[in-house]
């Protein structure tokens, strides 16, 4: 009986190492099969606009513009933005004593509109130090009808022609130059705009940020709406090519790609960042066409069997 027992034993035992080893044996040509025949990915030229956020305060000469009496006040050109020449006529006050008019003073932009930062919001207020940019209150528009008082305020007036200046910070870790060196920097109002060349006027340097002080090219009835600007630095156009992000690898702290020549795959150091849609883009290390493992943490060195 015993003996029976045993002889039970060892054959479910060797039927179990059987069918382990053939799944062991199995595996390891699934292994290689898959191994030999990765799959590739084709390393396509492109080339990206590298932009970073660009926030700044905007600075321009104004001049706030009174009721000159008691009463409702009106405006013919309408609230604005509206540009004006000199003599126009963009506000009437209709007084106890009758219609009291606001002209023009010269060429230039009309709002009917108020924040608060009149008068104080100037170069030798923002520029200086290291703070954060001031808030500008918010703007407040006046309507037809409204009763205004004698002195108070009913809108400003900002003379053209002159520059539209702006204050920002910019991170150094976005940069690869240093705007102290350079006349002008890059910059885009959307993604989607071509870049414009904004002249760098004064630099200070604050370590891991830099505060520039520029003038824009431009200055439309659309800047004027806001004191505050979000535009984009265009930091440079990334040349190179795309593959997808799994394709590198980290390999003693280098950025590493299985190339793939002939029969064979070859770990290649890359240099490039992240873009979006998980893909990478190299701008060093590959050309246009190559091929390269898509998994890149699965790779290794040794044959490749494409076909």
């Amino acid at each position: 009986m015993e003996s029976k027992t045993a002889t039970k034993v060892l054959y479910y035992f060797l039927t179990a190492c059987i069918v382990v080893g053939a799944v062991l044996v199995y595996k390891a040509w699934w292994d290689r099969y898959f191994r030999l025949r990765p799959e590739l990915a084709v390393a396509e030229p492109v080339v990206i606009p590298l932009d970073v956020p660009l926030e700044g305060v905007l600075i321009w000469e104004e001049i706030t513009l009174t009721s000159p009496a008691d009463g409702t006040v009106s405006f013919p050109l309408g609230r604005g933005p509206v540009y004006c020449a000199k003599g126009d006529l963009i506000a009437e006050v209709e007084a106890a004593e009758g219609r009291r008019q606001v002209k023009a003073p010269g060429p230039g932009y009309f709002i009917a509109s108020l924040d608060g930062s009149e008068g104080s919001w100037t170069y030798g207020s923002i520029w200086p130090g290291s703070s954060r940019l001031p808030d500008p209150g918010p703007l407040r528009f006046l309507d037809d009808g409204q009763k205004v008082p004698s002195g108070g305020g009913i809108g400003k007036f900002i003379p053209q022609p002159q520059s539209l200046r702006c204050v920002a910070y910019l991170e150094r870790s976005a940069l690869d130059w240093d705007p102290s060196k350079r006349d002008y920097i890059e910059v885009k109002r959307s993604a989607s705009d071509l870049p414009f060349r904004a002249e760098v006027r004064a630099v200070n340097d604050l370590g891991p940020t830099i505060k520039v002080y520029l003038t824009f090219p431009f200055f439309s009835e659309k800047e004027i709406v806001s004191r505050r600007v979000s535009y984009l630095l265009h930091v440079k156009d990334a040349r190179g090519v795309l593959i997808p992000e799994s394709a590198v690898t980290l390999r003693e702290r280098k950025k590493m790609v299985f190339l793939v020549t002939g029969d064979r795959s070859v770990a290649v150091e890359v240099t490039g960042v992240p873009v979006s849609g998980r893909r990478f883009l190299v701008e060093r290390g590959l050309a246009p066409g190559d091929l390269v493992i898509a998994s890149g943490s699965d790779a290794s060195e040794g044959e490749v069997r494409i076909w």
